[in-house]
């Protein structure tokens, strides 16, 4: 079987909110509606049969194989041709994922990748595929999991592209960690959301990794602190005091998982957040103090750039959580002597603050993961940092976004004034 390497040969999706991507690309899409879906996959099939694919459609509730036919036929005008050089087959989940009258991950498997050979025989780039999955049933859950972490393993040396769709309100906290974790990436396409970007993506997966957390964080920590006090008892007695070293280390790695677990809990969806008017700049001032301490001790320099803004309706302790990360991660990207620029200002309605360090940049591969809970390149870091900011950034109605270069990297935070305006003093 060729290999392909990841990011030649770009196939255009057809979606227009999704990017072109390379052969060996697993991606899931979550829908809310039937017409979510069509907009999804007919323009996804559409794109398919005019760059020479073989398409497949694996169909199931809300479309069956007649309507997804009628479907393509009254978007694409010469579909009748495509159908008769059988470049597109549209079949029933029953026909394909049960074909042997129960779901066999392998046997499954198998079956594209013999579609995949056939159709580079007869002189198709390659295959596009999409199956709905409304059809599947609890008993089967596991082994389409399986299934599908076996595709995201084989899947990138195979000239296919695969959409699995997934009826987001069926589809529990745990089933969604399941499939998010077995897909390259994922996107979410509701017709009550205007803007479906990397950034939504990214908060539905926070609010996932919330629920979780926050659905044993508390039980967690009961036993902690039990250990945690018998620990601390048996440091104080004078018989054990050669083993002090062991207790005090013991003791803070207790406090590290705790403190873990409260950054677990600060993801929480449904947080009450304690607004008040409060500027930007002022918060800022505030935690100055703390901020050249942390530069001062590594070197390094806080240089301010603050510009008029307004008041805004602020949970106060969240946005001094942003900044503090913030500036954090800006000093950990810098040799010592570099600057850190806190810069404030107003524009086109918004108020804006930036975190300009001059590190040597974000690689892009990470650039694309900047937020996703349990992301981190330090060593010592849980991936939580940075997906509290995006959360308590959207829970303050603003945005983060990044800009990066060789010379160093910018973090932004837009508030939107005009949905959040406070007097103004």
């Amino acid at each position: 079987m060729e290999s392909i390497t990841v990011y030649s040969n770009l196939r255009k999706t057809g979606i227009d909110f999704v990017k072109d991507i390379p052969w060996g690309t697993h991606v899931c899409a979550f829908y809310q509606t039937k017409t979510d879906l069509v907009n999804i996959l007919v323009p996804y099939f559409k794109m398919g049969l005019m760059n020479n694919e073989f398409c497949m459609w694996v169909t199931s509730e809300p479309i069956n194989a007649n309507e997804a036919i009628l479907l393509l036929k009254t978007s694409i005008s010469n579909f009748n041709e495509y159908l008769e050089r059988n470049q597109i087959e549209i079949l029933s989940h029953k026909e394909w994922y049960l074909k042997y009258g129960k779901f066999d991950s392998e046997k499954t498997l198998q079956l594209w990748i013999n579609k995949i050979n056939k159709a580079t025989q007869q002189g198709f780039e390659g295959i596009r595929i999409s199956g709905n999955t409304t059809w599947l049933e609890k008993r089967y859950w596991k082994d389409f999991q399986r299934y599908e972490a076996l595709v995201e393993k084989e899947i990138k040396q195979l000239k296919m592209i695969a959409i699995c769709t997934y009826k987001l309100d069926s589809c529990n906290i745990y089933e969604i960690t399941d499939i998010v974790n077995n897909h390259q990436f994922t996107f979410i396409k509701s017709q009550y959301s205007k803007e479906l970007t990397d950034t939504l993506t990214r908060y539905d997966r926070i609010n996932k990794v919330t629920e979780l957390a926050a659905s044993v964080a508390h039980e967690v920590k009961n036993p902690l602190t039990t250990v945690r006090g018998f620990l601390q008892l048996f440091k104080n007695k004078p018989k054990l005091e050669e083993y002090d070293n062991y207790f005090n280390l013991m003791l803070e790695e207790l406090d590290r998982v705790n403190s873990i677990i409260d950054e677990y809990l600060s993801l929480a969806r449904n947080k009450v957040c304690t607004v008040e008017s409060n500027s930007i700049n002022n918060i800022i001032n505030m935690i100055l103090p703390l901020l050249q301490s942390f530069a001062i001790k590594e070197d390094k320099n806080i240089k301010l750039e603050l510009g008029q803004t307004p008041s805004l309706l602020l949970n106060s302790e969240g946005i001094r959580q942003i900044i503090i990360n913030l500036v954090m991660n800006g000093l950990e990207a810098m040799s010592p002597g570099g600057n850190i620029i806190l810069r404030t200002y107003t524009e086109n309605n918004e108020v804006i603050f930036e975190v300009q360090d001059q590190g040597c940049g974000i690689e892009q591969n990470v650039l694309d993961k900047l937020g996703t809970p349990f992301f981190t390149t330090k060593a010592n870091g849980n991936g939580l940092g940075l997906a509290v900011c995006y959360k308590i950034a959207s829970q303050n109605n603003a945005d983060i976004t990044c800009k990066t270069s060789s010379s160093g990297t910018t973090f932004i935070v837009k508030f939107k004034q005009e949905l959040q305006l406070a007097n103004i003093q």
